[in-house]
Parts: structure tokens; sequence; C-alpha cells
């Protein structure tokens, strides 16, 4: 099996990059810049500033890659940059990485690609559904908290997905909050039916919802 650990700069801690060479896992980590690597990429940022200027619309990326020896490492570690010069001026970026992959298909095809399969669902968590509210003495108290919200998080997720074909079918957690969830209704029970009574600005089809309900 092989494992690949791709996280943001946050991540990037000696032990942690020592404790996957030792275990034989390949990562591909954010970096944060500092003075070393700024001078490492000035050649190419300035590469990337005349091809935006022929470009016309003020923008280019640019990657290379160079090895890359912190003051507490052993030996020199590859690192991907990506040279990108925007209208407001340069946006540099760099990856550290154990992979051989070339730097642009390493960069654009899997290093970014963690927003859409971790980092937005967390952030949905985090923002719609207020998951760092963790504010209790116990910590199992705290993981029964989280589990409800990855409880609310599930429910929210069938919710989106009834809206298909609706303006809300990619809405955020946050959002569908206060469209859908905040709606006020009208409940009637009787002996033959529950009649749900829904506002005339409701955004979803009254059919998605009685296959949601039921």
């Amino acid at each position: 099996m092989r494992i690949i650990l791709r996280a943001d700069s946050g991540f990037s801690l000696h032990k942690i990059v020592t404790t996957c060479e030792r275990a034989k896992v390949v990562y591909v980590l954010g970096y944060r810049r500092n003075a070393v690597l700024e001078r490492k990429i000035q050649p190419v940022l300035e590469q990337a500033r005349v091809v935006a200027c022929l470009n016309g619309d003020g923008k280019a990326r640019l990657f290379e890659d160079v090895y890359y020896a912190a003051a507490t490492w052993h030996e020199p570690r590859r690192l991907v940059m990506k040279a990108e010069w925007l209208p407001k001026g340069p946006n540099p970026r760099f990856v550290l990485t154990n992979l051989d992959w070339p730097p642009q298909h390493l960069y654009d095809r899997f290093y970014v690609q963690r927003g859409a399969t971790s980092e937005h669902p967390i952030k949905e968590l985090k923002l719609g559904l207020q998951a760092k509210r963790l504010s209790c003495h116990q910590w199992v108290a705290n993981q029964f908290r989280l589990l409800l919200t990855q409880a609310a998080y599930i429910l929210m997720l069938s919710l989106r997905h009834a809206a298909t074909g609706t303006r809300l079918a990619q809405a955020q957690i946050e959002r569908l909050r206060s469209t859908v969830i905040k709606m006020a209704a009208r409940v009637r029970v009787s002996t033959r039916r529950v009649l749900v009574e829904l506002a005339a600005m409701f955004p979803l089809p009254r059919s998605s919802v009685a296959s949601l309900t039921s």
C-alpha cells in the first residue's frame, strides 16, 4: 500500500517530514516562504512578470523545483516553486515533496485538489455548523458535540442533494440553514395526514421536501 500525506504548510514540520521518510510515506506539503526561498524564486518571478506583460492580461504562472535545506535538516529536500504574477503583483507558493512528478503537474493536478476533498467540507463544518464550538470541560463531551455536528452535516448534505435542479444545488451549508432550516412552517396533524404548510418563498420544490421527510 502506498500512503501519500497531502496537507498545507501547517504540517511541514521537521518531525513530521522525518517521520514520513522513515516510514516510507510520500508527502506533498505546503511550505512557508522565508528570505532564502524568496531569493531562490526571484529569478523565476521576474520571468513570470515579463510573460504577464507580454500576455497583456497581467497574469502568468511558471514552475520550477530546487533542492532546499533548512538549518535543522540533515540533507536537502525537493521544493516545488510556483512563480505566479497577478495584476496585483507576485503570488509565490512553495510545496515540499519527495515525489518526482513534474512541478506543474504535482501542484495543479494533486496538491491544490486537497481543497475539494477535505478542506472545503472542514470549512463548512467549522463555519456553517460551528463545529469549533467545543467549550465543554471534558474531552468526551466535546467529542459527542462534534459527533452531533457531523450528523447535522450529513443531514445538510441530504438536503442539498434534494435541492438538485434548483439554485441551492451547490449552496453552502450556511445558506441552506438560513433559507431552508430557518424557514417558518405550520404543521397540522390529523388522523389521516400530516400537513406541512410552507411559505411561498420556500426555495425548494415541494416534491423534494416530501422525498426528504419520508
